[in-house]
């Protein structure tokens, strides 16, 4: 029986080499995958609601982060400073991009330049030192005069959306409370109407050309063609309504039926815009 102690005292010793072996090792990838995923980590930006949730976010330099789009509309989250551009993102599809250097790096939706939001990097030696960070994703109040046709196209539709209403409204008063000060009022809010709204239609033009594949098809189509209904009806109306105002009397029932229809038409054009521009 002696000459099996040895033996068995060098089994002994090389399974207990094995076992500090295993365990080291897997300690080391242990400690190699904890550090990977500690300097790597994955961050989600969810679309929903017309909005980038959340609207500010602190990252680190090599960090990926993830866009989910859970709205019911395509939207990008595009870089101001050309860094990144997502392409149009799918009701239901993500995108996802690594993020690297320092810095606050601001982005938007390029369909839908109203939502803004921002991504914190921070370097290596910046951990830990973010501070004031509502304050630095909050927008830019300072004025500019408007320069791209998402700017001025808002601008206009605001008074053609305010004019006729008014002078539909003015009219019909005038002719409940018989004063002819209402009718010439009405005149001069359609005149301006028929000249402004086409100018609103240049504009709305002006911006499906530079960013027509990135607003829904489905209802920039309608819209479009709908305005510029709208602009030759606003016109003929003006005409008309030119016609009663040299005479100098109250409008009738035709032309009242006919501003309704555009007032409806008007208002139809409006929910339009505002399904593409805030999705309600």
């Amino acid at each position: 029986m002696a000459p099996l102690q040895p033996r068995i005292r060098q089994f002994m010793l090389a399974v207990a080499a094995v076992a500090v072996f295993s365990s080291t090792w897997i300690s080391a990838v242990q400690g190699s995958e904890s550090a990977q995923q500690a300097g790597n980590a994955e961050h989600i930006v969810v679309i929903k609601q017309m909005s980038f949730d959340p609207p500010q976010m602190i990252v680190k330099s090599g960090d990926t982060v993830e866009w989910r789009n859970d709205d019911i509309f395509s939207h990008t989250a595009t870089a101001d400073d050309g860094s990144f551009d997502s392409g149009l993102i799918a009701p239901g599809a993500s995108w996802k991009t690594t993020v690297q250097g320092s810095g606050t790096i601001a982005y938007h939706c390029r369909p839908h330049p109203n939502m803004k939001a921002s991504l914190v990097v921070q370097g290596a030696s910046q951990e830990g030192t973010h501070t004031g960070s509502e304050q630095e994703g909050a927008p830019n109040l300072k004025w500019s005069p408007p320069m791209s046709p998402e700017q001025f196209h808002p601008i206009l539709v605001n008074f053609t959306a305010a004019l006729f209403p008014l002078a539909f409204l003015s009219d019909v008063l005038g002719r409940i409370f018989r004063r002819q000060s209402f009718h010439h009022a009405a005149w001069w809010m359609v005149l301006y109407a028929a000249v402004i709204t086409p100018f609103t239609v240049a504009a709305g033009w002006w911006w499906k050309s530079a960013a027509g594949s990135s607003l829904p098809a489905n209802l920039i189509t309608v819209h479009q063609w709908l305005g510029t209904l709208a602009a030759v009806l606003f016109i003929v109306l003006a005409v008309w309504r030119w016609r009663i105002h040299k005479r100098d009397i109250p409008p009738g029932i035709a032309y009242l039926a006919c501003a309704l229809v555009a007032v409806l038409a008007l208002v139809y054009q409006g929910s339009l815009g505002g399904k593409m521009l805030f999705g309600k």
